[in-house]
């Protein structure tokens, strides 16, 4: 994020027309990734998972929250076990706020080792490094290293990069999509992501409460957060296939949230795209003001 550069002199105090303005508008949350890159080594599956961030927030003039993710990471993982990732969200402004989150995924895969064509899997392994490698952490370096066969140093080896699925996060229409089938045609569908039961992509019954809505690619939390307070989970773990095939030995897997916040003005109708009639629209619309 830019630093705000500070003018030397008097500036001119904005208006209260102006001021009520900011305060008003909705303001995108941008979140920062929990980088659970996993790695899986050898027949036995074993995987690497790397530490969690927590430092998904966005601060306004009146209107702060942030993604609450609670990780748990193994190293030795057996094809179907489940990685432990709950996603809520906390209210740390100090107004009632709307919030929403959407989900985007992440793999890199590494070459396999056939020269000997009796089918053990191996990855296979540069004699020295090449540029540019894959940082692990950071995603942006995948799809070039996977371009020049750019290596990753694991364990003081280094495996070759081969495949990257890298969603644009800025087009927003890269997300993950909640039982889409497109999906399950491509690498991803091997990372299992389990929801709660208080997750819907049709309208629950009628008194329902503290669940969230998927439409588009985002999921709504059902209720307004007042200032200190945590939503459900959206989430509770991603795990890998038990049938996924051994060509995914090596794979690193990210699932990084973002979220939107927004007070409770019409203005969160438009500012959405939720339109004027559905299920999603019969959600908020009783609950906001001019």
């Amino acid at each position: 994020m830019k630093k705000n550069k500070h003018n030397l002199g008097k500036r001119k105090k904005p208006s209260k027309k102006q001021r009520a303005k900011v305060n008003t508008k909705w303001i995108i949350a941008v979140s920062t990734f929990l980088f659970s890159g996993l790695m899986v080594l050898g027949s036995t599956y074993a995987w690497f998972v790397s530490e969690d961030s927590e430092l998904n927030h966005f601060v306004g003039s009146r209107l702060s929250a942030e993604i609450i993710e609670e990780f748990e990471p193994n190293f030795e993982w057996q094809p179907g076990l489940a990685t432990k990732k709950v996603i809520q969200v906390k209210n740390t402004g100090n107004i009632p706020a709307f919030v929403r989150i959407s989900l985007y995924e992440y793999l890199l895969t590494f070459k396999i080792d056939i020269t000997d064509q009796t089918g053990n899997g191996n990855l296979a392994i540069a004699s020295q490094e090449v540029l540019p490698t894959v940082d692990q952490k950071n995603t942006a370096s995948w799809q070039p290293a996977v371009n020049v066969g750019g290596t990753y140093l694991y364990d003081g080896q280094q495996l070759i990069a081969e495949k990257a699925i890298v969603p644009n996060v800025l087009t927003g229409t890269e997300m993950y999509k909640f039982k889409e089938s497109a999906r399950e045609k491509t690498d991803l569908r091997w990372f299992q992501l389990n929801f709660p039961n208080n997750v819907y992509d049709v309208a629950p019954a009628k008194g329902t409460k503290n669940y969230w809505f998927y439409q588009d690619g985002y999921f709504y939390y059902s209720e307004l957060l007042a200032p200190n307070e945590i939503s459900a989970p959206v989430m509770n773990s991603v795990h890998l296939s038990p049938s996924a095939p051994n060509r995914f030995k090596g794979s690193l897997y990210q699932l990084n949230p973002m979220m939107d916040a927004h007070d409770t003005t019409k203005g969160l109708l438009s500012s959405w795209n939720i339109g004027n009639s559905g299920d999603l629209y019969n959600m908020y619309h009783g609950r906001l003001n001019d």
